[in-house]
């Protein structure tokens, strides 16, 4: 992994089972020294790239939805795993349909205890939540959309308003964010706090499009995906030889980022999911 020579993607949600991941159905079954996989898995960022998987698979039925799932590593490369490319609203090809039909894991792949893998993934998820910074490059796109209107003489007085509050959450969020990795940086353990800052930065992202395609005005409505990739490539578009589009760069990528984004309060347990598991912690703490 350290090398690069394995590049993973994450197999966690499928068709009926997101939000409510517990519910999920891929089975594995064990034969002598493996487990046979069937099912599929759902939104799989970068499985087209990937050649390892780490999965989220129903090795038994238990009283608990929770109980029963076990955390395995599963190569791509396998017989009976394929890829079906999953095309987002921006024209690009991140997310991707991964089916396993029979797939032999050898059970040496097992990440903690059979039936215990609930365990290793809600570990991982608050990484996921809060594994990642958001104020840095929130603060580079509110200087570019500075520029881009001064620089065009676009923009009203209540957009520079907008703006000006939206910083004043980006350095807010920034000293939670310093909070936040100084306790990581002596063994701590994202907990609680990776719940809100998902909550908080991703609707403070989103917002921030908001504005940006508000700046980029009529050149946002022009689709022109061969001029910017918001996320990963954009299959069958190539730049034309001068790779000229409409309206200036920043433009043409506003609309391709205001619809990326607004997955990001879906991504890695919703919002309404974080805010719940804020809400039981504050419950508990206040007994």
């Amino acid at each position: 992994m350290l090398n690069g020579d394995d590049l993973w993607c994450q197999g966690y949600s499928e068709t009926e089972s997101g939000s409510d991941l517990a519910s999920l159905r891929m089975k594995a079954v064990r034969d002598g020294d493996d487990f046979v996989c069937t099912g599929h898995k759902l939104w799989t960022t970068h499985g087209h790239e990937a050649n390892m998987i780490f999965c989220l698979v129903r090795t038994a039925q238990l009283d608990k939805p929770q109980q029963g799932i076990t955390f395995l590593l599963i190569d791509m490369k396998a017989s009976g795993v394929s890829v079906r490319p999953i095309l987002s609203l921006s024209g690009e090809h991140v997310q991707n349909h991964i089916t396993f039909d029979e797939v032999r894991v050898p059970a040496a792949n097992v990440v903690g205890a059979v039936d215990d893998g609930w365990t290793v993934a809600k570990y991982l998820m608050e990484f996921e939540r809060g594994g990642s910074v958001y104020s840095p490059s929130m603060r580079v796109r509110v200087a570019r959309l500075r520029r881009f209107l001064t620089d065009e003489g676009a923009g009203s007085s209540g957009m520079t308003r907008r703006l000006s509050l939206i910083m004043a959450d980006i350095e807010a969020l920034d000293a939670f964010e310093l909070q936040f990795m100084s306790s990581l940086s002596v063994g701590g353990a994202p907990g609680v706090k990776a719940s809100m800052l998902k909550v908080i930065g991703t609707e403070l992202s989103q917002r921030l499009t908001e504005l940006e395609l508000e700046g980029a005005g009529t050149y946002a409505a022009a689709w022109q995906p061969h001029l910017t990739t918001p996320g990963g490539e954009v299959p069958g578009f190539d730049p034309p030889g001068d790779n000229s589009g409409v309206g200036t760069s920043y433009t043409a990528k506003a609309m391709p980022k205001y619809l990326n984004d607004r997955a990001g309060s879906i991504y890695a347990g919703t919002n309404e999911i974080q805010r719940g598991i804020l809400w039981r912690n504050l419950e508990r703490s206040t007994r």
